[in-house]
């Protein structure tokens, strides 16, 4: 090999290392998250982390109810015996922790795109 090949080698190298970092920052920027509601795993509603708004759907032993407000989440009613799901209180992308309720057998998680 040359002078010639080599920097040809290391110019398209450079370009594709250019290329990657690109692909990469874009991905990061563009991630979407939002919440998921499961019940016995099958997914029955998603919701966007960032509108403030207040859901409502069925449990095993009846219906929740799902706030959602500055960019956190907290199920404030349910029909269950121990009511654990409510006094976990606020949850935020930056603190993670899924919702879970048993009784009920539903999950509220944070999903990505």
């Amino acid at each position: 090999m040359n002078k010639k090949d080599i920097k040809l080698i290391v110019a398209i190298l450079f370009v594709a290392l250019a290329i990657y970092c690109g692909v990469q920052i874009y991905n990061r920027l563009n991630v979407k998250e939002y919440g998921i509601v499961t019940w016995r795993g099958e997914l029955i509603h998603t919701f966007d982390i960032n509108k403030d708004e207040e859901y409502y759907f069925e449990g095993t032993y009846g219906q929740m109810k799902l706030e959602v407000k500055d960019g956190q989440w907290r199920i404030t009613e349910e029909e269950c015996p121990n009511h654990i799901c409510s006094s976990i209180g606020w949850v935020s992308k930056d603190d993670y922790f899924p919702i879970v309720c048993i009784p009920n057998e539903v999950i509220v998680t944070l999903k990505d795109n």
